[in-house]
């Protein structure tokens, strides 16, 4: 199994995979995003889960929603070892229900969904956030807070909300002008967002999984390029720290490919 990252008691491999691509939800273009739809059946999301407990790798993330959700939970219920890293709906009136439903699907950990916490800071509604953690915690599992905001992680630090975990975007896609709804080419990933959130992800004091790395697929011009980006990962944050990638194993073994670049990118960060 590859290097861990401990979650509350749980232990994730610091390389974990997205299930975005089983949705078709490519963050890059239309036609990537039905390349994947046509890809992944069931059988070859069932087949790329077992490349990836193969390569050693032994977490997925999915929002608790179907079909993703459903999609996972009968893949363990097939004999699959993967631990399930869920998020909640984005939703803040449907929390509730939401949360009862995923937890269902034994979740090893569960996270307040990025595009919440997002709009709670958008909305001025930032003192909500510790309500929903107590929420997560009365089901006895890790508590977790995703966002594609810095200045939502370092609310958590200030006020002492203490979550088990952060999951947190190099790329800040949830800015008015940055999203697909405005920009008729798609999402607008800024590089300069990179190492302000690395920054970020330094000074918080629970283990922290980061997101988009590779830019949906932006920094994988090259497998070089792809070896870089997890390089700079690992040496951008702090030790223990972890990665969230999404993987479509159409073209090329990503998980095996994936999990060889974090072998190499934690020794080199052990290194400096």
């Amino acid at each position: 199994m590859l290097p861990t990252m401990k979650i509350g008691d749980v232990e994730i491999t610091r390389l974990i995979s997205g299930s975005n691509p089983f949705t078709g939800k490519s963050h890059m273009d239309k036609a990537t995003d039905e390349d994947m739809k046509q890809y992944f059946t069931e059988e070859k999301a069932f087949e790329m889960m077992r490349k990836c407990e193969k390569a050693g790798i032994n977490g997925i993330q999915s929002r608790g929603s179907m079909p993703a959700m459903g999609l996972i939970g009968r893949y363990r219920q097939s004999g699959g070892k993967l631990l399930w890293l869920a998020q909640t709906g984005k939703n803040l009136q449907t929390f509730d229900e939401e949360l009862c439903e995923l937890m269902k699907y034994d979740p090893a950990c569960v996270c307040i969904h990025g595009e919440l916490a997002d709009d709670l800071l958008l909305t001025d509604s930032m003192d909500k956030l510790s309500g929903l953690l107590d929420k997560i915690r009365r089901y006895n599992v890790p508590c977790g807070v995703c966002s594609h905001f810095p200045e939502v992680l370092t609310y958590c630090e200030e006020k002492k909300l203490r979550p088990d975990y952060y999951m947190a975007s190099v790329y800040n896609l949830f800015q008015p002008d940055r999203s697909h709804d405005v920009n008729p080419t798609g999402e607008r990933f800024e590089d300069s967002d990179v190492p302000i959130m690395y920054s970020v992800i330094r000074s918080l004091s629970a283990p922290t999984i980061a997101l988009k790395i590779l830019g949906a697929g932006r920094k994988c011009a090259t497998q070089e390029d792809v070896r870089e980006a997890f390089i700079n990962a690992f040496r951008s944050m702090k030790k223990g720290d972890g990665v969230l990638v999404g993987m479509f194993d159409k073209y090329v073994d990503q998980p095996t490919l994936n999990a060889q670049y974090t072998l190499e990118a934690i020794r080199l960060s052990e290194k400096d």
